[in-house]
């Protein structure tokens, strides 16, 4: 009798535990169809002027976990429809931030730029920098991985070549593709290194408040050394509990408090 118990509670604990696996199966397969459907919804009450709705459908998307330059770029299309700039501009840059190439998402940027305040002049960057990021930007860390992965396979081929052939013009051949193929395979890991840590730690942020006055401190009574406006980029430099260092495009520093940044 305690046997036959046993085999029922094993029957039983076995059915649950199919049963909850297949719930989680279920659940994991609802959870990208309602993600599409969400964004189906919003791009069509895009599309009817419903920048209201639209907006609740794509937060939702974002809410769930979800993340891609499309997602935030007609998020801010929407945002900028409804007149709210800084927060158009906060969407544009997130798209940007993993679509740097992507023309329509610089071109609606610069749009939304034009509505704001503070027209601050860049500092220009050092060619040697900007020209190392202007290539980690041209492919995704997975493009990166992937072509990494690609050519290490084929400087294997050619070092096959070198170790296995008889030929001394093949020996040459071989060894000498084999070392720039792996040279190339390492600058395409340190490209995907970069990217990677371009997106995950970025340090730009938009000012969301009216008005700010930036302190020379970290605290109410500080100098304030100038005036930002809603909408413009700012470079998060450190952090003293509820304040955040920044700098401006023009080189400038100075103290915000954190409610009236938005991070990108």
């Amino acid at each position: 009798m305690i046997i036959k118990n046993r085999r029922v509670n094993i029957r039983v604990l076995i059915c649950f535990m199919l049963l909850c696996f297949a719930s989680t199966v279920s659940f994991a397969a609802e959870v990208p169809a309602r993600a599409d459907s969400l964004v189906v919804s919003g791009n069509q009450h895009y599309m009817n002027r419903e920048y209201e709705q639209a907006i609740d459908c794509y937060t939702r998307v974002i809410g769930m976990g979800y993340s891609a330059s499309a997602l935030y770029f007609n998020l801010g299309n929407a945002y900028y429809k409804q007149g709210d700039y800084p927060k158009a501009i906060l969407y544009y840059e997130k798209a940007r931030l993993l679509d740097p190439v992507d023309e329509d998402i610089s071109q609606n940027l610069a749009i939304a730029n034009t509505r704001i305040v503070d027209k601050i002049e860049n500092i220009p960057e050092f060619f040697l920098k900007r020209w190392l990021g202007g290539l980690a930007v041209l492919l995704s860390p997975d493009q990166w991985a992937l072509m990494s992965l690609v050519i290490f396979a084929l400087s294997l081929a050619a070092f096959f070549l070198f170790m296995f052939t008889n030929s001394y013009g093949l020996k040459k051949f071989g060894f000498t593709a084999g070392i720039i193929l792996i040279a190339i395979s390492l600058t395409g890991i340190l490209f995907m290194h970069k990217r990677k840590q371009l997106i995950r730690h970025s340090q730009g942020a938009i000012v969301i408040a009216p008005v700010v006055n930036v302190k020379s401190s970290p605290d109410e009574q500080g100098t304030s050394v100038f005036v930002l406006h809603e909408g413009t980029r700012v470079v998060l430099l450190d952090s003293v509990q509820q304040w955040k260092e920044v700098k401006i495009p023009d080189g400038n520093k100075g103290w915000i408090q954190e409610r009236d940044l938005a991070k990108i």
